[in-house]
C-alpha cells in the first residue's frame, strides 16, 4: 500500500521481482529472504501498462512515470 502512495501504482499493477523471479501478491519479503540492501524491483505490469498506451492514444491521460525510490 505505501508504494502504491509513492508510485502511483494499484497493487494490481505492480509487479515484484527479487533474484531475478516475480514474486506472487501472497508473499511477504521476509519470507523469500530480503534483507537490508537487497535489491528488489519494482515494475508496471505490462498488460496494465500497454492498456494505459492504447488508452493514450484514444486522448486519455496517463500517469506521470514512477520516481526512483530508497527504501
Amino acid at each position: 500500500m505505501v508504494l502504491s502512495l509513492v508510485t502511483n501504482l494499484e497493487p494490481r499493477e505492480q509487479r515484484l521481482l527479487y533474484r531475478g523471479k516475480e514474486r506472487d501478491d501472497n508473499e511477504f519479503l521476509h519470507m523469500i529472504g530480503v534483507r537490508d540492501k537487497d535489491k528488489v524491483l519494482l515494475l508496471e505490469d505490462p498488460a496494465i501498462k500497454e492498456m494505459k498506451l492504447l488508452g493514450l492514444a484514444r486522448g486519455q491521460s496517463i500517469n506521470n512515470p514512477c520516481p526512483t525510490i530508497r527504501v
